[in-house]
Parts: structure tokens; C-alpha cells; sequence
């Protein structure tokens, strides 16, 4: 008896299809009608500006990644998206942590926390061109069109390093781009196109349009809501401390 094979899970979908079914649930086409090249040019920026905007939510960031670069020795700052000293696409919005990876290429290799830090933090850092064999510190500016990643102090040898960057959803540049999307994506994606095409063509969405659109986001963005970390600001009876430890129990490292 032969067995079945599951199909994969994730169907790419041509960026057209995607524009149409928005348009199909608006009425905006009919059943088998296909967009004037006017109409679907419209389509695919609409949908370039939604998904644009979802990258830069947090809640709708459904992974994230683990990327190793190298670090030039004596340079700084280093950019970081599209041909940058990190080449990524696309520049990314918030490295949410960075290590530095100690005895690399050898078993043993370690990776030392790096310290993200704000503006704050850098504006009132006295010395910012010290240099090191080793960073401790990083505070990451989002420019345009590359971001800029200051590591301190200054590494003088080329030291690999780990930053956990936002995985973004790609952004399609062409009508016949085909784009795979984790599960709940697809209908969120295509509800959420549908509602904006609403404003563009003096229509209001419909009350079940608008319910289906907030259902889906809500799925999407409820996986990929973070667990809350609770904190107190004093310490537990008869602990001895005046203040609260800083140890996460979760991470094994202290919370700093």
C-alpha cells in the first residue's frame, strides 16, 4: 500500500495571487478577474508598505536569528544590512543580543556576553576609541540605509562575534516574486492588505473583514509574544539583601 506523502508545509505563493485574493475580498474583483497592470502595480505597494511596517513589530517577528560575523581589527563603527561590513538583507531593526565568541575555531569555543546599550549609555561613555583584544559592549544605531554597530572597546584583532538579529518577512520587489510564510502569515497578510486597500478606495471594511483581520493578527502575533519576566523591586522576606539578585535562572547569567 503506498504512502502518502505530506505536502510541505510552507506553499510559496506568487505576490500577484496575494495582491488578487485582497482584492477579492473587498469586491474590488470578481471571481476569475484578473487586476489591470495599473491595479496590481498599486497592489504590490500597498503590500510592500504592509509588510514593511510589520517588520518593524515586534509581536510580528515570528523568529529570530543567530548570526555570526567577523569583526575588522581597529575599525569601528561597523555597518551592518544590504553590503555592509555584516552583509544582511535587510538591515536590521534591533539586535536583541550580541557575544563575543573566545577561542574560536578550536573545541571549547565560549561566547561572552556583549552588554546592549543604549544611546544613553554611549553619549556618556568618555573614551570611545579604546581598543582591546576583547568587546564587552555594544550599542547598536539603526541608521539608513546601514545600520551601525559600535562595539566597545574597539577590538584589534579579527574576532568572530554572534548577534541575535529580527528574522524579517522579505519584502517582494516584483509582482511575480514567490514568498513562503510561516503558518497564520498567509490570511493575516492577505485580511490585513485587504483592510488598507479599504482607505485607498473610499471604502469601509466590513464588520466581518475587520473581525477576520484582527482574528488572524491576534494568532500571529499571540505566538510570537514573549514571556513576561517578573521583577520586583525589593527582595524577598528575610533575604538577608537590600535589593533584588540580578540572576536569571532562565539564561544562567546575570541580568545586567
Amino acid at each position: 500500500m503506498p504512502i502518502p506523502v505530506p505536502a510541505p508545509s510552507f506553499q510559496p505563493i506568487s505576490t500577484l495571487e496575494l495582491v488578487k485574493s485582497a482584492m477579492f475580498e473587498i469586491n474590488y474583483l470578481a471571481a476569475g478577474e484578473n487586476p489591470s497592470a495599473e491595479d496590481a502595480a498599486w497592489g504590490l505597494q500597498k503590500l510592500q508598505r504592509l509588510i514593511d511596517k510589520l517588520n518593524a513589530v515586534r509581536q510580528a517577528i515570528y523568529s529570530v536569528l543567530f548570526s555570526e560575523f567577523s569583526l575588522i581589527a581597529n575599525h569601528a563603527p561597523h555597518t551592518i544590512g544590504p553590503d555592509g561590513d555584516f552583509n544582511v538583507t535587510p538591515r536590521p531593526v534591533r539586535i536583541s543580543s550580541a557575544a563575543f565568541i573566545l577561542n574560536a575555531g578550536i573545541t571549547g569555543a565560549v561566547d561572552s556576553p556583549i552588554h546592549i546599550r543604549d544611546k544613553d549609555w554611549w553619549a556618556a561613555l568618555p573614551v570611545k576609541n579604546l581598543t582591546s583584544s576583547i568587546s564587552t559592549d555594544l550599542y547598536y544605531s539603526p541608521d539608513m540605509p546601514l545600520g551601525n554597530c559600535n562595539f566597545w572597546p574597539i577590538c584589534d584583532i579579527a574576532n568572530p562575534v554572534r548577534l541575535q538579529l529580527w528574522s524579517s518577512i522579505i519584502v517582494p520587489l516584483q509582482l511575480a516574486d514567490l514568498l513562503s510564510f510561516p503558518q497564520g502569515y498567509w490570511d493575516a497578510i492577505v485580511l490585513s492588505l485587504a483592510v488598507e486597500m479599504c482607505s485607498a478606495t473610499d471604502k469601509e471594511p466590513t464588520p466581518t473583514l475587520a473581525r477576520r483581520q484582527m482574528d488572524a493578527m491576534r494568532i500571529i502575533m499571540g505566538n510570537n509574544a514573549l514571556p513576561p519576566r517578573i521583577r520586583t523591586d525589593n527582595s524577598m522576606p528575610n533575604s538577608g539583601g537590600a535589593g533584588r539578585p540580578d540572576f536569571d535562572f532562565l539564561t544562567g547569567l546575570n541580568d545586567n
